[in-house]
This record gives structure tokens, C-alpha cells and sequence, in this order.
């Protein structure tokens, strides 16, 4: 049976690589990093240096991708700027209905950049099934999820009979700060702990709308990043194909994302009665 790390490049799936690699769990036969193609370079810079680091201990580190992909957002800038453009995997843009209400839209980015290509990998590559090619009705891989005690909500089982989820950081009864199951706050200690030559960045989409005003932040401070992400912001406001019938904004205010004031609230002058962390929802 094979261990498969389902690989983001993010806080968890690194902590979960290097965690294998120094033989605190069981040996990974290989870790899958899923290319969308729009991530921030900090992204693809850490995922060099994780799979340097991976080979030292006989753990490969693959890339996969969507095939014929020129990646997320060319795929949707080709597309929705012309008025011949064909269908493309939507991402969850906002949009204002003439009643003042905001809506999300569909998402079927992750499933078709994240989720089918590593299904692919698996079934072609590690198993050399052929298309149709049913696959086979046992367990034959742990697919290992970078999902901590604060997402705990997002394991869910796998639908595959050949695949069971797994979730290290859940069940796995490792030595953890407090015994039983790790938070996102307690692997970024282990990280900086362990790996201080390191600083494990976000992963996610450089223009994921999920993103919270603190992300949009942290994307802002590259002016090359966020020079991309406004000019993509601004294309996808009139769907050219006239499928989509409502201006689309990234920004959740339905206002230019080059326009939204994205200070904090003591930035502003204003007290916050909370801490509004990001707690890692959208990226491992």
C-alpha cells in the first residue's frame, strides 16, 4: 500500500513532508503538488526547495497540472474576453443582484486543476490503469491530508473504494503539544522549531476569492502580483460571451479590487474586539 501525501505546498502538507522525512511518520512514497498555474512565486519557490529537501531522503515530490491547461487564469482571461470564447472552470467570483444582495458564484476551479489531475496521476501513473479502466476495489493508497484540529470539519472519507483519506494530524496519536491532535498555530511552531531557515508561505490562488482583506494584503505587497491580479479583476467584470450576465469582482465589497480600502481597523483608527487570523482554511 502506498502513502500519497496530497501536497499544497501550504503550512500542514510541508510540516507533513518534512515530519516524513525526519522519520516522525511513516515514509511517503510520494507527494502530489497540483499546478493551477497562478500561484505567488513564494509558492513555487517553496515547492523547489521542499522537493530538494524531499529527494535527501528518497521522497519524490511531483507536479501535475490539467492537461492542454495554459493555466487558471489564461484559461479564463481567453475565454471570457471574447465573445467566441468557450466554456472554462469557473471560479467563485462575487456578484450584486439589482436588489443590492451579493452572491458567490460556482466554483469548479479546485475540482478541475486540483482534484482531477491528481486523480489522473494516481489512476495512469502509479496504478497504469488505461482509460475507462476500472480501478481496483481494495485500498491500494493512504491518501494523506494536511488537515489540522481547526479545519476539522474538511476531513471527509474518500468516495474511491481504492483510496482512504487520512489524517495525520487528526488521528494519528503523534507526540503533539497537547497529546492528541495538532492546530494550525502548534505546525507553525514545529516549523519555525525545527526548520527556522524556512518561512512556509500561504498557498492559494494569487486571486482566490476566498481571500480575506489580510490576503489581499499580503498580495498587495508584491506590486508585480497584485498588478496581475487587479488587471485580471478588471477583465472578468463583463463576461464577453454573455453567459454570465452580472458584473463579476474578486473582492467580496462587488468593488474593483483596486479600489477596496483593505486597511486594518487600527489602521483606520478603530479598536477590533477580535483577532481575525487566518486559521488556513483554503490552503495546506
Amino acid at each position: 500500500m502506498k502513502q500519497i501525501l496530497s501536497f499544497g505546498a501550504g503550512v500542514q502538507s510541508t510540516a507533513l513532508l518534512l515530519m516524513s522525512c525526519r522519520g516522525l511518520l511513516p515514509k511517503i512514497d510520494v507527494a502530489i503538488f497540483a499546478d493551477v498555474g497562478w500561484e505567488p512565486e513564494a509558492v513555487y519557490q517553496h515547492l523547489e526547495w521542499c522537493k530538494v529537501e524531499a529527494a535527501k531522503h528518497g521522497i519524490e515530490v511531483v507536479t501535475v497540472s490539467k492537461k492542454g491547461s495554459k493555466g487558471l487564469r489564461s484559461d479564463i482571461i481567453d475565454n471570457i474576453s471574447r465573445k467566441d470564447g468557450l466554456r472554462f472552470a469557473a471560479m467563485p467570483f462575487f456578484v450584486k443582484h439589482e436588489d443590492g444582495t451579493v452572491a458567490l458564484g460556482r466554483r469548479q476551479c479546485t475540482n478541475e486543476y486540483k482534484i482531477q489531475p491528481i486523480e489522473k496521476y494516481l489512476r495512469y501513473e502509479l496504478l497504469g490503469l488505461k482509460p475507462k479502466q476500472r480501478a481496483p476495489k481494495e485500498v491500494v493508497f493512504k491518501i494523506w491530508m494536511g488537515i489540522s484540529f481547526d479545519e476539522a470539519p474538511r476531513a471527509k472519507p474518500s468516495i474511491d473504494k481504492y483510496k482512504e483519506h487520512v489524517f495525520p494530524f487528526l488521528n494519528w496519536g503523534m507526540d503533539s503539544p497537547d497529546g492528541k491532535t495538532w492546530r494550525r498555530y502548534q505546525i507553525i511552531k514545529w516549523l519555525e522549531d525545527n526548520y527556522p531557515e524556512i518561512t512556509v508561505p500561504r498557498s492559494a490562488c494569487l486571486g482566490c476569492p476566498f481571500h480575506d482583506n489580510e490576503e489581499w494584503r499580503n498580495v498587495k505587497e508584491n506590486q508585480k502580483e497584485w498588478e496581475d491580479v487587479c488587471e485580471f479583476d478588471e477583465t472578468i467584470r463583463k463576461d464577453q460571451r454573455n453567459k454570465i450576465k452580472l458584473p463579476m469582482y474578486l473582492h467580496r465589497s462587488c468593488l474593483p479590487i483596486k479600489d477596496v480600502d483593505l486597511r486594518t481597523e487600527g489602521d483606520k483608527g478603530q479598536g477590533s474586539l477580535w483577532d481575525n487570523e487566518c486559521e488556513g482554511m483554503c490552503g495546506m
